[in-house]
């Protein structure tokens, strides 16, 4: 919550939702993965760019400005997903996550840790416009051979969860062929900018 306050207390970001059209406020996720096997770093890659989902954008904005509460000890989770597709703004959690959803999310049987619910995105507390969960990455312990194609945010921990809401998603610039026991490392950057 006090990272939301952040956003409450910055008079340019309060403007700048005001004054959407003239400030053109913007929310922006970046991605980034280290690929680890038996210990090693093996692969690491600037992913690009994540798309915000219209769902996403609204919760933040009802949280920030109006009196939607926060939902749960953490607010967002980090998930995987194995189908080769491209997340769009209009992008619900009800329609692509869960284990019959269209981004193919990993479940159970995809990585041995953490077990049972997705980990959550822990962010640093920022004075900028900036947040990252670059200190504490979401790890992911594979548990077969997969390929895992992109990344999202979402606010349900379960796995299995089709609730909530999808925050944002990034289909990968690289998908990663992953085996038993190597680890998936994602770090989610955030920003919100008036340019």
């Amino acid at each position: 919550m006090k990272e939301l306050l952040n956003f409450r207390d910055n008079a340019d970001l309060r403007y700048a939702v005001k004054h959407l059209r003239e400030s053109n406020l913007n929310f922006h996720g970046h991605v980034f993965t280290d690929h680890f096997r038996d210990g090693r770093l093996i692969h690491t890659c600037d992913q690009g760019g994540n798309t915000f989902t219209t769902e996403g954008m609204a919760y933040l904005l009802n949280i920030i400005f109006g009196t939607t509460s926060k939902t749960g000890s953490a607010i967002f989770y980090v998930g995987i997903f194995k189908n080769n597709v491209t997340p769009a703004v209009g992008d619900t959690a009800a329609a692509k996550l869960g284990a019959a959803g269209a981004y193919g999310e990993c479940q159970d049987a995809d990585y041995d840790s953490p077990a049972t619910d997705k980990p959550s995105y822990t962010i640093a507390t920022t004075s900028t416009a900036t947040c990252t969960n670059a200190a504490s990455p979401a790890s992911f312990t594979i548990a077969g051979s997969i390929t895992v194609y992109g990344a999202f945010l979402s606010t349900s921990k379960a796995k299995t969860a089709t609730d909530g809401y999808l925050m944002c998603a990034k289909k990968f610039s690289a998908s990663r062929a992953v085996i038993d026991d190597d680890v998936l490392s994602v770090t989610y950057v955030i920003t919100a900018t008036t340019s």
